[in-house]
């Protein structure tokens, strides 16, 4: 920590700092707040509710937010007590490379009894039956509008964003992009790597809105269960198979993520299976047949004020099963927590359109829901929500796109079963510079700064990560 002190006393500067450690942007912030070193406005609001005990879920609430920002702006501090908000830390390419091979190495084939299989919810069967999972014949175009925003830009920032970023609204960066039908989740967060100037450098999530899970699963272990393998997945794949086909080593960035977004799709994730999800739910609930259940920690911080000795207390013990989604939370720690989609469901069968009424209908899980939400990288907390759109006319009205262009992009989606950009809203932002917030602190200091050796400094940086000021056409950008 004094080495990142040091560091900052001597540049001045968050992303110098970063820069000259080697080490994220987001990682010199926290060790910096932890010191008092550094304070925002958000910080300060986020450690005055910390003090009093409120639970990091409860202050992202308060501050309409994400729990991965609120901890990115908490200092470092010592755990209680394995419980219930370990949240996973953003990782910078290195270490995520080398979790990848590690993950690779250990994970191995390996037949799983039939008997081990349990029995499923009616809403297994009406997944197993869906037509349209199960379809793989002819695909088509499917429009999509990703809105990567910041609800907590101040007018100065906006006006920055405007300026510089060339964002149409001051709060967001957008992109309108046409997908084969046929497209998983996972190969979409490749393209959304390739869309906003991102290098698949950090962990990455895709969620349902906050209001569709909780319906889905009932806030309990049980309901949650009861999906893992059909929309949720499983405990285990955040340490094994979601990397299943991360094999960049060297050479152009772009290029290996348009072999990834480029089509036929397949997904070789075994964990993601159906059989071999549940038998790692069972394998959980087996290992903990009576558990006992913690208070919350807001709970916990209010009775004992705060004192280090005070031991967390135990409410009841039950079965696993049995438990709410918070008391499970309470009690034990899951690193990739309960919320992540599996990468396999096809984008056009998990999203309904966004004008549509019905969702999740009783003959059937599909459409889950009106929009996704994938974030990415949890220091930063870039967050995009995506949507699904019926056609293109609102774009062709505004003059976005003519109607040759749309065809054109329309038969490039079919003829080369891979996505297009048919338009952009803002410029391309970068890694480690600290979300929204960051990004415009970044673009102010390059174009506003008065110093010109650390402008061009800022701009061979950026430029390390891929960032560019040169402008590419829509149809390129894929």
């Amino acid at each position: 920590m004094q080495e990142v002190l040091k560091s900052y006393k001597k540049t001045t500067s968050l992303l110098k700092t970063a820069d000259e450690l080697k080490i994220s942007y987001a990682k010199v912030r926290k060790i910096l707040i932890t010191l008092g070193e550094y304070k925002t406005d958000f910080s300060l609001e986020v450690r005055k509710r910390r003090s009093m005990g409120k639970s990091i879920p409860e202050i992202a609430t308060e501050l309409n937010t994400s729990t991965n920002r609120v901890t990115a702006f908490l200092p470092y501090e010592k755990n209680l007590y394995s419980g219930p908000e370990l949240t996973t830390d953003a990782k910078k390419s290195k270490v995520y490379r080398k979790r990848i091979k590690i993950a690779r190495e250990k994970f191995v084939n390996r037949a799983i009894n039939k008997d081990e299989k349990r029995n499923l919810s009616a809403r297994k069967g009406k997944f197993m039956t869906n037509d349209s999972y199960n379809n793989t014949n002819a695909f088509k175009a499917v429009y999509l509008h990703l809105e990567l925003k910041d609800d907590h830009l101040d007018d100065a920032e906006k006006t920055i964003l405007r300026k510089y970023g060339e964002s149409s609204t001051g709060d967001s960066i957008s992109r309108d992009i046409l997908i084969p039908s046929d497209m998983p989740l996972h190969n979409l967060h490749y393209a959304i790597q390739r869309l906003f100037g991102w290098q698949n450098s950090h962990l990455r999530r895709f969620v349902l809105p906050e209001e569709i899970y909780n319906r889905l699963t009932d806030r309990t272990v049980k309901g949650w269960t009861d999906l893992v393998g059909i929309l949720f997945q499983p405990p285990g794949e955040c340490e094994h198979d979601v990397f299943w086909d991360e094999d960049y080593q060297s050479g152009s960035i772009k290029t290996w993520l348009k072999k990834k977004y480029t089509g036929p799709y397949f997904f070789h994730g075994i964990m993601e299976d159906f059989e071999w999800a549940q038998n790692d739910i069972k394998q959980l609930i087996e290992r903990f047949p009576i558990l006992e259940v913690q208070e919350s920690f807001s709970d916990y911080m209010n009775r004992s004020q705060g004192k280090d000795k005070a031991k967390p207390r135990i409410i009841k013990k039950a079965p696993l099963i049995e438990l709410t989604l918070e008391e499970m939370d309470n009690s034990i720690s899951m690193e990739g927590g309960t919320e992540s989609l599996l990468e396999r469901l096809e984008v056009a069968t998990v999203l309904a359109f966004k004008d549509d009424d019905v969702v999740c209908s009783d003959n059937d899980i599909f459409p889950v829901t009106h929009k996704l939400i994938y974030n990415y990288d949890f220091g930063d907390d870039w967050t995009i929500i995506i949507t699904k759109e019926k056609d293109c006319k609102e774009l062709l009205q505004k003059g976005y796109i003519s109607k040759d262009e749309l065809l054109d992009a329309e038969a490039t989606v079919l003829t080369k079963h891979k996505p297009v950009c048919i338009h952009k809203d803002g410029v391309f932002v970068l890694d480690d510079v600290g979300g929204l917030h960051g990004f415009v602190s970044f673009l102010k200091e390059i174009y506003e700064g008065e110093d010109k050796e650390e402008r061009s400094n800022y701009k061979a940086w950026a430029q390390s990560l891929g960032w560019s000021e040169r402008k590419i056409s829509n149809k390129l950008t894929l």
